[in-house]
């Protein structure tokens, strides 16, 4: 159904689990948020194939029945005989793709063929002309074409995969050049404790106001002297089981205040932006240890 979705055959979609989805499929936006909704459920049972505990989806009298490294195996077999058969290497690889550089309609052909083999329907998901992989999971490249946003209908240049690329600010700043909204300067934060903002701006050094948020919320940073917090999280001393406040990570040497407390008021106006062009120009400094930022991005 997930498959059907995405090429936008929604009647199509529609006849599975004997018609039950039907009212979720008449609006491309209400399909594309079903399809989010099976993508969990996915994932769901592809986790448990190799979970540690006893469950349905767990195959105990073959412990190499998990869905990960059958992908995995197969990538690597078609890795090798890429370079066997054409002299190809990859540049990069995943449980489920493969990125190749200018490949020949021989090669095309080969990786549908080789996939079907296997069961694995491959199809071209994007064209790039410039990419720069900085680690095993974060790229950002160049369409050859520009793609279309879902959403806006706008025209995009620009595919960036991993956090680091894809942080509203860095993506808009360094590439798309897109006007920056209200919501580009907010950060999500979490923690499996609680979440607090110590408002000791106007106190004594040892002294602290500490105000709960929660387990998640939305900030932004706030220039020093204009009324932040130092965001911290609770934790247990393993020593002593005192309880004790350590920075949240990502936001040591900033101040914050939550997001719904800044918008509309004269706090946005202090909002700290060296926080984010501090993060610009870390990802201008990754990109450059394999080339020239600026003749990436021309």
């Amino acid at each position: 159904v997930r498959k059907l979705i995405k090429h936008g055959k929604l009647e199509e979609a529609g006849t599975y689990f004997d018609g039950v989805l039907k009212p979720y499929l008449k609006d491309p936006k209400q399909a594309k948020r079903l399809s989010q909704a099976l993508k969990i459920i996915i994932n769901s049972v592809y986790g448990l194939t190799s979970a540690s505990f006893d469950n349905p989806f767990r195959d105990q009298r073959n412990a190499d029945n998990i869905v990960a490294k059958r992908g995995a195996l197969f990538m690597i077999e078609l890795e090798y005989q890429l370079k066997d058969r054409f002299g190809v290497s990859a540049i990069h690889i995943k449980t489920d793709s493969i990125k190749i550089d200018n490949p020949s309609e021989d090669v095309k052909q080969f990786i549908f063929d080789f996939g079907k083999q296997y069961g694995y329907e491959f199809e071209i998901e994007h064209i790039y002309k410039k990419f720069c992989l900085v680690n095993d999971a974060v790229y950002i490249a160049k369409f050859n074409e520009p793609e279309k946003d879902k959403k806006t209908g706008n025209d995009i240049w620009w595919d960036a995969t991993g956090a680091q690329f894809k942080q509203p600010y860095v993506y808009k700043t360094l590439f798309s050049h897109e006007p920056l909204e209200f919501k580009d300067l907010c950060e999500t934060k979490s923690v499996k404790t609680s979440i607090y903002l110590d408002m000791n701006e106007q106190l004594q050094e040892d002294q602290h106001e500490y105000i709960f948020v929660g387990k998640v919320g939305l900030f932004c940073p706030i220039k020093s002297g204009c009324g932040g917090g130092i965001m911290v999280a609770e934790r247990e001393d393993k020593n002593t089981g005192d309880k004790k406040y350590v920075s949240v990570t990502g936001t040591k040497g900033y101040r914050w205040l939550e997001s719904e407390v800044v918008h509309g008021t004269k706090f946005e106006n202090e909002i700290d932006m060296s926080y984010y062009s501090a993060m610009a120009d870390e990802a201008i400094k990754d990109i450059s240890v394999y080339g020239d930022f600026y003749e990436f991005i021309s």
